[in-house]
This record gives structure tokens, sequence and C-alpha cells, in this order.
């Protein structure tokens, strides 16, 4: 039986790499039960861009990394994961969803890891930004793990 892919967002990413933030723990053991779960996971090209932004910019967490630590972190990340990349097909998706959804601004960011999923066929997204993707109907998120669900 083949593995079912799920996308790992930016934010699951980084929460996994940056110790001493307050979901570190969390996000290596969500992504380990992803594994686990015989999910194969994968990232976009822009989740790789976003994931060096964050650890290198230093803003989100007291740590900062310099950028041959954050690309040995990358490196890591890359062993463990299949790399989706941006083609024409998504580009098109992409325009479609913005319409369909009347997506603008910063969420376009989030649009385009959607059309780059559905071009190569993954619908399946582990996030912390649940709110920002539900409303992307041909996604299905992974539940946040339990420490994190507000309610």
């Amino acid at each position: 039986m083949t593995a079912e892919r799920c996308v790992v967002d930016t934010n699951l990413l980084v929460y996994s790499t940056v110790a001493g933030n307050p979901w570190h723990r969390e996000a290596r053991a969500w992504l380990t039960s992803l594994v686990e779960g015989r999910q194969t996971l994968c990232i976009t090209t822009q989740i790789v861009r976003e994931y060096l932004v964050v650890l290198t910019a230093g803003r989100a967490f007291k740590r900062r990394f310099s950028v041959a630590e954050a690309l040995l972190e990358l490196n890591a990340i890359l062993e463990t994961v299949d790399l989706l990349g941006e083609s024409p097909e998504s580009t098109s998706i992409l325009r479609d969803l913005l319409q369909r959804y009347d997506v603008q601004g910063k969420r376009i960011h989030d649009a385009n890891v959607v059309a780059v999923m559905l071009t190569n066929g993954v619908s399946l997204l582990a996030t912390y930004n649940q709110t920002d993707f539900a409303v992307f109907e041909e996604l299905q998120l992974v539940p946040l793990p339990s420490a994190s669900r507000r309610g």
C-alpha cells in the first residue's frame, strides 16, 4: 500500500527546529506521528524559502540562525521529505484559486502552497495555521495535536 503524501507547512518545520519555543516538543512529536502514520512528508520550494527567511531573520524567536546553520537544518529536512516544485500548471491553478476564493495580499502565499500541492496530487496539509487554509475546500487538514486545540 502506498503511503499518503502530506505537505508540512513552514510553521511546523520552524517550531520543530527552534528549541525553546513553546511548540518545539509538540511539533517534533507531531512530525514523528505523521511519519509513524505512514505519511510521506513533502514540502514545496516556497516552504523552503519561508523556512530560511524565518530562521535567519530571528524575529519570531530569540534565536537567529546563521545562513550556514539554517542550511544545515534545511539539508537535514530535505533528506527526509519529497520536494515539490512550482510549474506553469501550478501557476494556472494559483490564478484559479485566487479568483475562486478571492484571496488577496499575503494570503496569496498560502494559495500558492495549495496550488503546488494540487499540481502534485497532494491534498493533505499539516499546519498550525488551520484557519488560514480552511477556506480551500480541496485540502484535508491534519488535525492539530490535542495540546494546540483551542476551544
